[in-house]
């Protein structure tokens, strides 16, 4: 069971704590915080794109590729009526790394959004997620990595 705790700061500030670890969340001064931390709903990207990329470091290490740096850019669209909600999302992988074919990136994040992201699976089934894929600044996910065959 995963748990967090979010102990009131005063204003619309919490400090969440997540195991031993503590996120400070706030909201902007327009609504009434003090922008002290970080907004709920963005944490959401980041959990997408911290699950992601750690199924990412698992499956580089695993395959044997040695990137020089993996960077995961998260957007998401949302609606202007309360409450806001994504409607789309977007995932931008971007790898680097000599002499790494680019079949590898490419399996890497199928298995990781076909089989093993949790937080991937749970968004899908609220918004659309697309997915671009970049190796060494170049696009190669020239076919749809959710329909590639595993």
């Amino acid at each position: 069971m995963d748990k967090v705790v979010l102990n009131w700061q005063g204003g619309m500030q919490y400090d969440a704590h997540i195991g031993e670890h503590t996120i400070v969340v706030d909201a902007s001064e327009e609504m009434g915080g003090m922008n002290l931390g970080a907004r709920p709903k963005p944490l959401l990207l980041v959990a997408l794109a911290g699950c992601t990329g750690m199924d990412i470091a698992s499956l580089a290490r695993k395959m044997r590729v040695d990137f020089t740096r993996i960077d995961i850019e998260t957007e998401a669209d949302k609606t202007e009526e309360v409450p806001s909600l994504y409607t789309a999302m977007r995932l931008r992988y971007r790898f680097e790394g000599e002499g790494i074919e680019p079949a590898k990136p490419l399996k890497m994040v199928a298995l990781s959004q076909q089989r093993y992201c949790g937080v991937s699976d749970m968004l899908r089934r609220v918004a659309p997620i697309s997915i671009e894929v970049y190796l060494n600044g170049e696009r190669i996910d020239e076919r749809d990595v959710m329909s590639m065959e595993l």
